[in-house]
């Protein structure tokens, strides 16, 4: 085998003397800064530093889709530089561009079912590093429930994540108001329901004179007792 050879296999596999090999997540189009993120992180853990090792392990990632998206890149990779070359080709390709997420910002789509600081990390990642600025926290204000708006609205904060800290408190808060409702309707409307299902299976006539299978069942008694003047003494259930 050639140097050359055993240096790219090296490079491919990442292999030095007992180095395990990397397995990292498939390329993740909808979130492409992030996914690099995470794989330099790695790459930084297992002192991966070669171009090429790196940029293998990123054409390694892909699926057959996305491959097929940069096909000529992959076909023809640049002599020198090829990982920062193939970073900047996905990013650019699958990322957000400025305008883009500017208007992702503008058109949000509302708290949901998440806690605002999760929202607030979302809308930080579409700055993109940018600072937050006074229209920033207005457009985070207006995602939120009228109560926890109005609120807040009133209040200054110099870091952002503070503002969706206090949101949190007061999201959580709400959220246990919620409940707490719930289960007290619950507990005044039970015994209710419990009361008319014990109307529903006494008998609507009753004697004192018949026995005590006509008075808990009536006409579908099953059994009779005498003495018993029910006027279906004697007579088998037709149930």
């Amino acid at each position: 085998m050639s140097g050359g050879t055993a240096a790219r296999k090296t490079a491919f596999f990442g292999f030095h003397h007992g180095q395990r090999r990397l397995k990292l997540p498939t390329f993740w189009t909808s979130q492409p800064s992030v996914w690099f993120e995470l794989a330099e992180a790695q790459f930084h853990i297992r002192q991966i530093t070669a171009d090429t090792t790196k940029y293998y392990y990123g054409v390694s990632s892909l699926d057959q889709e996305t491959a097929g998206h940069i096909i000529d890149f992959l076909q023809h990779p640049p002599t020198d530089d090829k990982y920062e070359g193939i970073k900047r080709l996905l990013t650019g390709t699958f990322g957000l561009s400025r305008r883009a997420r500017a208007a992702r910002l503008l058109h949000m789509d509302g708290l949901g079912d998440r806690k605002p600081s999760m929202l607030m990390n979302e809308m930080l990642a579409l700055m993109d590093g940018h600072a937050p600025c006074l229209l920033f926290e207005q457009l985070f204000l207006e995602q939120l429930p009228d109560d926890i708006h109005l609120i807040l609205a009133d209040e200054t904060f110099t870091d952002p994540r503070q503002l969706a800290a206090r949101a949190d408190v007061m999201w959580y808060s709400k959220q246990q108001e919620t409940f707490i409702n719930l289960t007290t309707v619950n507990r005044i409307t039970r015994p209710t329901s419990a009361r008319t299902d014990e109307t529903k299976k006494t008998p609507t006539n009753y004697n004192d004179k018949w026995c005590y299978y006509h008075q808990r069942w009536g006409r579908d008694a099953r059994k009779c007792r005498p003495p018993c003047t029910h006027p279906e003494h004697g007579t088998p259930s037709r149930r």
